[in-house]
């Protein structure tokens, strides 16, 4: 049984999935991973996303920023040197994702902010607000959490570079993505 830490020092976000998959690929029995990264001014989509659904990617284009597509499901999220990426990646008998996100509840809960899970992807706020997305992946040998904590986010510019659906955010019931949102910093 191993256990692995490892941190990039690149905000590439096509080298950061690109050494996350690299990793992934080579888990082996008993090995349990955490990886930790950082992407600037980037917006990444899910595996089965449209691009131009998603995001103004054009803009982001314009603004040098980059366009990235994960491994995993989940919706579009938007990085900037603020957020802090984390990667979860084991072999299946070590997979836990249960303990995986106390790992992320209890280190909030040091800083004094109380967490909880909402549903199977967000870790949110007492107060509803969501820090942390989450998106998964399996292979019969490796499973996956990967997932964002925004610490300090510029949620003007997630605000302008994400577009959700209007079905989505009829049935969320909010004006806008920014106002579902919070930055540990603030709390």
């Amino acid at each position: 049984m191993s256990n692995y830490f490892i941190e990039t020092y690149t905000y590439n976000p096509w080298w950061n999935l690109a050494v996350e998959k690299y990793l992934a690929d080579r888990i082996q029995p008993g090995d349990m991973l955490l990886y930790l990264w950082q992407n600037e001014n980037t917006v990444v989509i899910g595996r089965n996303q449209n691009a131009l659904r998603e995001c103004r990617a054009q803009l982001l284009e314009e603004q040098g920023g980059y366009l990235a597509r994960r491994t995993t499901g989940g919706g579009a999220v938007y990085h900037d040197l603020g957020n802090l990426c984390f990667t979860f990646a084991a072999s299946p008998e070590r997979y836990d994702l249960g303990r995986q996100m106390g790992v992320v509840r209890e280190a909030c809960r040091k800083f004094g902010i109380e967490t909880r899970f909402s549903g199977r992807n967000d870790i949110i706020t007492e107060e509803g607000f969501k820090f942390s997305g989450n998106a998964f992946s399996v292979t019969s040998q490796c499973k996956i959490q990967h997932g964002t904590l925004m610490v300090n986010v510029d949620v003007s510019r997630l605000g302008q570079y994400l577009t959700p659906s209007k079905e989505k955010m009829k049935a969320k019931g909010v004006k806008s993505v920014q106002s579902r949102v919070c930055n540990l910093r603030d709390l």
